[in-house]
């Protein structure tokens, strides 16, 4: 039965290698966590050069992505030079390109910016912290710091709003969002990054549970064939 259950989980994150063709359409209706907290970000990595504004995760709905359909899509803002507004109508157009992709084709807008694989690996440290314990970001307050965690590792190279840098924030959610990311520096990453992304518009998170290694998996498989051969002898 356990060979099973690991056998699904592994086609599962297989599958989602092959990203949707189709354009998919977002739908967010308003702040995941009640509402958003005014922040004071800046740097020489945003084009804008600053930010002053609310900040947090949102809630709505994902669809036309393939394996990423949801009907309880939370998500955090890429760009601080985009906007868009809550509604019920779907935000369409949008495709999926993988993190490292995606944040490397940024770093050429801005020599500022981190390289895209670094920016990758990172945000799925952060959201493996985040995601490994659903009390460590479960009200408004959190929620803002997440998102300003979120753009540090974006835009900079450190892992500290409070350091000089590309970016930084003067906000009174800057030291939480500091301990978030000192916190995941150390954390190992279970989650593949992506970008949602439409010209024009603001690019929005998603993650996945991270794909095995091909190796990976030939040794995942080896070690069930050895626990079903040492089973058998003990019977």
């Amino acid at each position: 039965m356990k060979s099973k259950v690991v056998g699904t989980l592994l086609a599962t994150a297989l599958a989602v290698v092959s990203l949707p063709g189709q354009a998919a359409e977002i739908t967010l209706t308003g702040w995941a966590f009640n509402s958003g907290n005014r922040v004071q970000a800046s740097g020489a990595a945003i084009q804008s050069g600053s930010y002053n504004g609310a900040a947090g995760g949102f809630q709505g709905s994902l669809s036309g992505a393939g394996l990423f359909n949801t009907s309880s899509f939370l998500t955090y803002c890429i760009e601080l030079e985009e906007s868009f507004s809550f509604s019920a109508a779907a935000m369409s157009g949008y495709t999926i390109v993988d993190g490292a992709t995606y944040f490397e084709q940024r770093r050429a807008l801005n020599a500022n910016r981190p390289l895209g694989t670094q920016v990758a690996e990172r945000l799925g440290q952060l959201m493996s912290w985040a995601g490994a314990d659903p009390r460590r970001v479960d009200s408004a307050a959190e929620s803002t710091a997440l998102q300003l965690a979120v753009w540090n590792i974006v835009y900079d190279s450190d892992w500290s709003l409070t350091s000089a840098g590309s970016f930084g924030d003067l906000s009174s959610f800057n030291a939480a969002a500091t301990q978030m990311l000192q916190a995941a520096s150390g954390v190992d990453r279970r989650f593949d990054v992506f970008a949602l992304t439409r010209a024009g518009k603001q690019d929005f998170l998603l993650t996945s549970l991270r794909v095995p290694e091909p190796g990976s998996l030939a040794l995942a498989g080896l070690a069930l064939v050895g626990l079903a051969v040492a089973r058998r002898r003990r019977a």
